[in-house]
Parts: C-alpha cells; structure tokens; sequence
C-alpha cells in the first residue's frame, strides 16, 4: 500500500567461528572426559592428552610435567628443550598462631618459586592445580611472563623485616589475577571474521571440568596476526596457539598496559558452549 512502511527486520549478528578442528589422533581416558564435558576444553586438549594419557584416574603431580611434551600427540615440534617449569608437591602450609617471628621472605612466595626456581607447587588432587598445568603446556610463555610480573610487583611492595605481607592487592595485581584465574583471550582476526574466545584463566577450566556452566568471564584482546611457523607437518592449531601464547605474553610484558581490572572486558562465554 502506498505510503505504508516495511519492517525490516535487523540482519543478525554472525555466529561465532567454529573452534579449529584437532589433529586426528586418539584422545583416549580423562582426556576424553574433559572434552565431553565442554568444547571449550580445546585449547588445552593436547596438553590433557600428554598429561592423562589413557587412564581414567586423576594423575599425580609428578605427571603434571608432561604438558609440555609435543611430538606424540601431533602438535609438531620436538622435545629436545627443557620445560620451562617444574611441578613440585606443595609443602604444607604451616598452622600459625598470631604474628609470625621470621620475616617474610619473598622468594619464597609462590610467583617467586615460579620466577626464580622455575617450579609451580602444586597440590595433589586438585582440579585447579592440574588446570593450572594444562594452561602452563599450552601458553608457557604467557604464564612465565605473568608471574614474572606478580612477583616483581610484590616485591617491590614488601619493605626489609615486614613480617607480613600486605593486606591488599594493587589494582595492577587484580589485573593480573582475574587474567590468570578467569580471563579469556580475544585474537584479533580481521572484518568479518569474529574472535573466538580462547581459555586461558585455569579457574575457568576448572568449573568447567566440575561441570559447572559458563558464565560471564574477563575478556582480553590481542593481536596474534604472525602466525609462528611450526615445523614441518605440523599442526595449525599449535601454531595458531604459539602465536597467541606470544602475543599475549608481550602485553602481560608491557607496564602500560593491565594496570586496572577495567581494562578486561567482559564476555558471556556460555554463547560459546
């Protein structure tokens, strides 16, 4: 009819990339298991499957370390070089009773054991732990970078003789947690081609092993344009993986940038489930 209006009804948003297809190996035990659990487990499969190989059963500490193993599961590479950290029993944490006597030493913290020794104390039996690993076997140069980070700005906050640590944390040290315990990595791909996002906070694996549903999580944009050549056969994935892993060790590397919480936005991972 003349004059009359046609509602048009707004194109919809573009669904979301589909996550990159794995090299076709086995992925047998727990592994499995994790991957059943939530898709979005991906990132850190071939890290799960040198972990856990076939069983079933929660693996101990001592196996934690086989993360960085590459060339049986397909990621390409080799193992000629040493793992950048070691996975250690955590010593029990002491009962104390009112105000310490010793001073707090801070190479004996835990970013410092990571920074200085390169070992991460890690608790057996604990999902969160392991998750921890997993994201160690797949952004090694990220977490070094992170807690490289954590440890000097500690340091630098602790004066000779305190006998306790401060009671707060910096803005810039809430930054730095809520990335590793629940952030996501944004890659910046190009027009028309949305960013998916890639886990990197072990807190959020480990809900999402506990079958817990996703929620609304920290979200970082990078730019991983450079794909890392990976030798040759190798799997895409790894080198896409690379790439982030350092790209985002160089933001975590620039004092400019993580200074606040605010600078992490926010996404609804479960539209990705």
């Amino acid at each position: 009819m003349a004059g009359s209006r046609v509602a048009v009804a707004a194109a919809p948003p573009p669904p979301p990339a589909p996550a990159p297809a794995l090299a076709p190996v086995s992925c047998p035990g727990l592994a499995l298991l994790l991957l059943l659990r939530s898709p979005l487990f991906w990132p850190v499969l071939r890290a799960a499957r040198a972990a856990l190989g076939e069983s079933t059963a929660f693996p101990p500490v001592e196996r934690f370390g086989c993360v960085f193993l590459r060339e049986p599961y397909g990621a390409g590479g080799t193992d000629d070089e040493p793992p950048p950290v070691r996975f250690v029993v955590a010593a029990p944490r002491p009962r104390r009773r009112g105000r310490r006597k010793d001073a707090v030493d801070p190479r004996t913290l835990y970013d410092a054991r990571i920074t200085l020794d390169g070992v991460v104390p890690s608790r057996p039996g604990s999902w969160h732990d392991l998750m921890n690993a997993l994201v160690w076997g797949t952004f090694p140069r990220a977490k070094r970078a992170l807690h490289a980070r954590q440890h000097r700005a500690i340091s630098e906050r602790i004066e000779p003789g305190a006998r306790t640590l401060p009671p707060s944390r910096t803005r810039e040290l809430d930054a730095l947690a809520l990335l590793d315990e629940g952030g996501v990595v944004l890659p910046a791909r190009g027009a028309g081609d949305p960013a998916r996002p890639i886990i990197f906070g072990h807190a959020i694996y480990e809900s999402l092993a506990r079958g817990i549903a996703p929620a609304v999580v920290a979200a970082i944009e990078i730019d991983a344009g450079a794909r890392e050549r990976a030798p040759g056969g190798a799997d895409p994935v790894a080198a896409d993986l690379a790439a982030i892993d350092a790209a985002l060790a160089r933001v975590i590397d620039d004092p400019s940038r993580l200074q606040t919480p605010e600078e992490l936005g926010r996404i609804d991972l479960g539209a990705y489930a």
